[in-house]
C-alpha cells in the first residue's frame, strides 16, 4: 500500500486564526467615532449597540474595553459609557509624544528615502492643496491625506515599533478634532502646506537635521492652535470677551 503524503504536506502550513467578533465591533465604532456618527460626550448604549450590530453583548464591551484603553471612551461606573472628550492636558502630552517621535523617525528617515517616496509625498502635498481649495467640504479628506503624508515619513525610518507607536496616536488627536473642528483651518493650511513642502526638501537634500527642525516646528504649531481651539469651544463665554 503506498505511503501517503497527506501528513507531510500539511505540516508545512500555518493555522489561519479567524479574527475575533470583537475586533469587528472594535473597527466599526472606531470608525463610527472618528467619522463624527457618535460626538464626544454621546452616550453608549451597549444593548442598543449589540442588536444594531446583531452580535451578543460580550464582543461589544470587549470592544469598549479596548476604546476605553486607548482614551476613546469614558466608562463610568453608574452612569454608563461615553465618547470621550477633547482633555487640553492629555492633547499636549500626546503632541509631546508626537514631536519626540518625529525627531527619532527624521533620524534614519533620510537614509532610507528613495526616488519613489519623494514622488509619493509630493503627490500627497498637491492633493492635500486640491482639498484645501474646496474649504471646510475638503477638510476631511485634507486631514486624512496629511496623516498619510507624516505615516508615510516615520515608516520610512524603517523602526517598525516606531511606527506602531506613532499611528495609535492618531485616534487620540482626531478625537480633538471631532470635538472642536478646527475653527479656523482653512486660515492655517497655507502655512501647514509650506512646512510639508520643506520637509520634502529635506528628505530629498538627505538632511536628518533640516527634517527634525521642521517637524518641531510643525508639530509645536498644530500642538498651539488644537489647545487653542478646545479653549474657545469649552468657554466660548471667555473666548469672545477676550477678543472684544
Amino acid at each position: 500500500m503506498p505511503i501517503s503524503n497527506e501528513s507531510s504536506s500539511t505540516g508545512e502550513l500555518v493555522r489561519v486564526m479567524r479574527r475575533r467578533i470583537s475586533d469587528n465591533v472594535y473597527e466599526q465604532l472606531l470608525h463610527a467615532i472618528l467619522e463624527h456618527r457618535f460626538q464626544p460626550g454621546d452616550r453608549l448604549s451597549i444593548p442598543a449597540i449589540a442588536r444594531g450590530m446583531d452580535v451578543s453583548q460580550m464582543p461589544v464591551r470587549q470592544a469598549i474595553d479596548r476604546l476605553s484603553e486607548e482614551g476613546l471612551v469614558d466608562v463610568r461606573p453608574r452612569s454608563g459609557t461615553f465618547v470621550a472628550q477633547a482633555d487640553e492636558r492629555e492633547i499636549a502630552e500626546t503632541f509631546d509624544i508626537r514631536r519626540a517621535l518625529d525627531q527619532l523617525a527624521a533620524e534614519t528617515a533620510v537614509l532610507h528615502v528613495c526616488d519613489q517616496d519623494l514622488t509619493e509625498l509630493d503627490g500627497l502635498v498637491r492633493q492635500m492643496d486640491d482639498f484645501a481649495a474646496l474649504g471646510s467640504e475638503g477638510m476631511r479628506s485634507h486631514d486624512r491625506l496629511n496623516w498619510e503624508f507624516h505615516l508615510l515619513i516615520v515608516r520610512l525610518s524603517g523602526n517598525e515599533k516606531l511606527y506602531e507607536m506613532y499611528n495609535q496616536l492618531n485616534a487620540h488627536l482626531k478625537i480633538a478634532n471631532v470635538h472642536v473642528s478646527s475653527l479656523d483651518w482653512a486660515a492655517r493650511v497655507p502655512q501647514a502646506q509650506r512646512e510639508h513642502r520643506a520637509m520634502v526638501a529635506a528628505l530629498r537634500a538627505r538632511s536628518a537635521q533640516d527634517l527634525a527642525e521642521v517637524l518641531a516646528t510643525h508639530v509645536q504649531r498644530s500642538k498651539v492652535a488644537l489647545i487653542a481651539d478646545i479653549r474657545a469651544v469649552q468657554n466660548p463665554a471667555s473666548d469672545s470677551t477676550a477678543n472684544s
